[in-house]
């Protein structure tokens, strides 16, 4: 486990202490993939990273985020604050959201083309690499074809159930794509943190009915 995700599991716990189950709103998905292929003629990965290589990190998003898109069918769950964003690393290399100007969408699209769902996540401001390289995206799209995954434009509080989804799709790639990096995410789980404030909440609000 690395320091970011080890201190998101504190911060976590510090916020449990600090604030009503009910209110709890961060959700954290912790994700793995594998590196499908990666193009780097200018070298800006300095030949490290490689097809095959694993991809560790997560994303937050708050859950109570108002939806932008006045669709019935496709909602647009913009986050301005950290520490929303999303947070991976590879063969040494940190792809992150800048929180000191947070600029994360989570995109859901129930059906918005017949028979096709939609579930996508890109971060637009990111800190620079190591090597000194920009990254201009971090991103994840999910398409499910029959149309099944999802029953609305809510905003999930879930982490999305891989197998329901024919299209995976992650990609990490610098400005006028100088760097493309593609791969697939094979895990998606809440953080322990999450999962243990929603099942609090939950039982915080069947002790009220």
């Amino acid at each position: 486990m690395n320091a970011r995700i080890l201190g998101l599991l504190v911060m976590g716990g510090v916020f449990l202490a600090c604030v009503r189950p009910v209110n709890a709103e961060l959700i954290t998905i912790q994700i793995e993939a594998v590196v499908d292929t990666v193009e780097d003629e200018g070298n800006y990965l300095e030949g490290q990273i490689l097809p095959g290589n694993i991809i560790t990190g997560y994303y937050t998003y708050e859950s109570t985020t108002l939806d932008s898109n006045p669709s019935t069918s496709v909602g647009h769950y913009w986050q301005y604050a950290p520490p929303c964003g999303i947070f991976l690393s590879v063969s040494g290399f940190d792809f992150e959201t800048d929180l000191s100007d947070v600029n994360f969408l989570v995109g859901i699209g129930n059906s918005d083309i017949p028979t096709h769902d939609i579930y996508w996540i890109r971060s637009y401001n990111n800190i620079s690499l190591s090597s000194g390289a920009l990254v201009d995206g971090i991103s994840w799209q999910l398409d499910d074809y029959t149309g099944n995954s999802l029953s609305s434009d809510v905003l999930p509080t879930t982490a999305p159930m891989l197998t329901d989804w024919q299209y995976n799709h992650l990609r990490l790639d610098g400005p006028k794509l100088n760097f493309i990096i593609d791969a697939h995410v094979t895990a998606a789980i809440p953080e322990p943190g999450t999962m243990l404030i929603l099942c609090l909440g939950g039982l915080f609000l069947r002790k009220k009915i």
